[in-house]
């Protein structure tokens, strides 16, 4: 009887360090009450995780977060300057006092109409958050800019369709001089191709990129995650990352340096296009309501596990 225990005991030991070693749906308990959930990025001291909100076609986003309490974390809420427009992809400055996020709304407040998207941030005040400011030119065009990224150097990495991009959308970078942004430019190297690179999380010492890409000779799905390193201030084409990716759309990544955490959205699904045996109405709900079901989710996986 002990030795049958023990063998149950170790067959559970074995699924746990599996299924640690598999990305996993994070924090189902909150986020699986809201539509889209995608953009995940944590605060420098871990206390805050910040997140969109999107509905169903991604017409409207709120950025909204949780924050770290005694039983774990809190009821999710939105910020205050979201709601009006859509609001996505949060990112903090180093030190954690302030957020960027790109929007479109409109630079003036007499105006309703939306805009392209832009690069706007928000400077702690207190408990709360200033009034968002547009970041403004050279990081802002007429143009789409998207996903910023913030080195510990002040630099501000970003997505962008704009003139001096290799393909059709590109990562580019704006360093930070004597207190202001330079002209930004597409990443030197072979990371920018022909065809999407986009949503890009840059390495707080620009070692390495995580990025999405979509790459038709490549990839099997909507866009992949792979991972670029900065070889001597140029950037390589980008290796894809292990166990991760679908074949549906693979985005959003941000990595925790404490936790050793790789975090990312996806919008995988296990529904099938087929099934041996029909599924009643019952079956056909259970299975849609549990994850993945298509719809953008965040998942968690631990980084080695996806570069080694």
């Amino acid at each position: 009887m002990i030795r049958i225990v023990l063998i149950v005991i170790a067959l559970l030991v074995c699924l746990s360090s599996l299924a640690q070693k598999e990305a996993q749906a994070f924090l189902p308990e909150i986020f699986e009450n809201y539509p889209n959930v995608r953009d995940f990025t944590m605060s420098p001291d871990g206390n805050e995780i910040y997140f969109t909100v999107d509905d169903l076609k991604s017409r409207m986003g709120l950025i909204s977060f949780i924050k770290k309490n005694d039983s774990g974390w809190s009821k999710p809420k939105s910020v205050s300057f979201t709601g009006k427009y859509r609001d996505i992809e949060a990112a903090f400055s180093p030190d954690g006092k302030r957020l960027y996020f790109a929007s479109n709304s409109p630079l003036h407040k007499d105006s309703i109409q939306p805009k392209d998207y832009d690069i706007w941030y928000v400077d702690r005040e207190n408990e709360g958050w200033s009034e968002p400011i547009n970041s403004g030119a050279p990081i802002n065009t007429s143009a789409h800019e998207f996903y910023p990224s913030i080195t510990n150097s002040g630099d501000i990495y970003f997505t962008a369709e704009r003139d001096g991009a290799v393909g059709r959308e590109d990562i580019f970078v704006s360093r930070i001089k004597d207190g202001n942004y330079q002209e930004p430019i597409s990443l030197p190297g072979e990371l920018n191709t022909e065809y999407y690179e986009f949503n890009a999380f840059i390495a707080p010492d620009e070692r390495y990129i995580v990025f999405s890409g979509q790459r038709p000779k490549e990839g099997k799905g909507r866009g992949e995650l792979y991972i670029s390193y900065n070889e001597n201030g140029k950037w390589s084409k980008g290796k894809l990352l292990q166990k991760i990716n679908s074949e549906y759309l693979d985005f959003g990544p941000f990595v925790d340096a404490q936790s050793g955490r790789l975090y990312f959205t996806s919008q995988k699904t296990d529904v099938l296009r087929h099934y041996d045996k029909p599924l009643d109405l019952n079956a056909f709900l259970l299975k849609y309501r549990q994850s993945p079901k298509g719809l953008n989710r965040i998942y968690s996986i631990d980084f080695k596990e996806v570069i080694e």
